[in-house]
């Protein structure tokens, strides 16, 4: 194998394919590497797009999750380059580092801090493919040892500059991407499904614990919207606070324990299966690390089992948050593990806890210099009006469905995205045929 004498470093794993017969890096293959400007944006509620490392972290720019910026802002953003159609988000510096994403079609955007715009030369390089490499576990071992930075982890841009990629023709570059790439639609048809799903559950929730919709419906004569045992359930007023009359005002505690189950030193297992904050997002569990007692995080102490639901303590509004639907978890000591007490009230505990106003709650209420946060307590706190356990069992059957739906849906991303990564080094070195690799990708899907 020939190595081009400008690249600077090659990953060591990559030193062994047969297939791979020249490298270059990576602004060889580019129309530019551009940096992004070194300010901090200030965000509008409408305007231009502005992407951040948090809106990459799964390959895929989130624009439901992203912020905005004014015209003039915008403007003055683009100076050195405008995103467009087939350039790259790069991420260059925080938790979410080496992580890439293609711009999206039809819209306008500018870098915020802590990005690297990449733009690949059509002819030599296919946007998608250098997607999968950069965001490879391959490279993300490979640029670990380029890293630095005391408070931040961060790639200078020379490192960026010079990163490596294999040289394919363009035709193979687009098959490798094709296979691939239909794994990770099929992961973000999931994610969008679970979109709804979860806004279904949580317009349900609002309706019966917030806005007493059934009970205000039959104070003003409505027809019921409900089968009728749900119906009568719900009682035909309020009271003077403003809550159906016989419910009581609560809060979580009244129906879930908080961090229940820690690991200590004398019954630490011999392996955990290692949940932290960092991997924690918008209600998804998006990694789980396996660790030996030995090599564990100090953190990793809170027991998870299915039906749990955690809320990260630390920077709250970062939306750290998830159903935990897998047996056999480790959570960071950084999250509030909220146990119900019956099954019946799991939904209810998660969809409350995870409140769009509950998170903006607890974000107001995080204290602290560099990492605000707020007791575990705070959590638990959470308000929640309290009605009989008929109530709670008939909103469970209500919702159970659509939460374990959206579950099965995330167990099945983690699965169709192992498959993606492990494919991508076999594709590469030609240890797997693309045939093949489209054979096990039906399998996969």
């Amino acid at each position: 194998m020939t190595v081009a004498s400008q690249v600077v470093h090659v990953p060591s794993e990559a030193t062994s394919w047969s297939i791979a017969a020249d490298w270059a890096r990576l602004d060889d293959l580019c129309d530019g590497v551009f940096d992004c400007p070194h300010t901090t944006p200030i965000l509008t509620s409408t305007g231009p797009f502005v992407v951040r490392s948090q809106d990459v972290r799964t390959g895929v720019f989130r624009l439901d999750q992203a912020g905005h910026v004014s015209e003039a802002t915008y403007l003055e953003r683009i100076e050195r380059a405008e995103p467009r159609l087939g350039d790259l988000l790069f991420s260059r510096e925080g938790t979410y580092f080496g992580n890439a994403a293609e711009v999206p079609p039809e819209v306008r955007i500018c870098l915020g801090q802590r990005m690297v715009l990449i733009r690949p030369k059509g002819s030599a390089l296919n946007s998608r493919f250098l997607r999968f490499w950069l965001n490879s576990p391959l490279m993300a071992r490979h640029i670990s040892g380029f890293k630095d930075g005391s408070v931040a982890e961060r790639l200078n841009m020379p490192t960026i500059r010079a990163l490596p990629v294999p040289r394919f023709e363009l035709r193979r570059q687009l098959k490798i991407a094709a296979v691939l790439g239909a794994l990770d639609d099929k992961i973000e048809l999931n994610r969008r499904m679970n979109e709804t799903l979860e806004a279904s559950a949580r317009v349900i929730f609002k309706d019966w614990f917030v806005d007493f919709g059934p009970t205000r419906t039959k104070m003003e004569g409505r027809a019921p919207y409900l089968v009728s045992d749900i119906w009568s359930l719900f009682p035909d007023r309020l009271d003077d606070e403003g809550k159906p009359e016989g419910w009581n005002s609560g809060s979580l505690s009244d129906v879930a324990s908080l961090n229940p189950e820690s690991w200590s030193r004398a019954n630490y297992p011999a392996t955990v299966n290692y949940v932290d904050l960092s991997n924690t997002k918008w209600g998804t569990i998006e990694a789980i690390t396996p660790f030996t007692s030995d090599a564990a995080p100090s953190r990793a102490q809170r027991i998870l089992r299915a039906g749990d639901t955690i809320v990260g303590t630390v920077r709250p509004g970062n939306g750290s948050y998830a159903f935990v639907s897998a047996q056999s978890l480790t959570g960071s000591t950084g999250f509030a593990v909220l146990r119900p007490t019956l099954k019946i009230f799991r939904e209810a505990v998660y969809l409350a806890a995870t409140s769009k106003d509950n998170i903006d709650r607890l974000s107001h209420l995080a204290d602290g210099g560099a990492y605000p946060a707020v007791r575990p307590e705070l959590v638990a706190a959470t308000d929640l009006v309290t009605a009989s356990e008929s109530v709670f069992s008939a909103f469970s059957s209500a919702t159970s469905g659509l939460v374990d739906r959206a579950e099965a849906n995330k167990r099945e991303n983690l699965t169709l995205a192992a498959t993606r990564d492990f494919l991508l080094p076999k594709l590469m070195s030609g240890e797997v045929l693309v045939k093949d690799a489209e054979r096990l990708v039906r399998e996969a899907s």
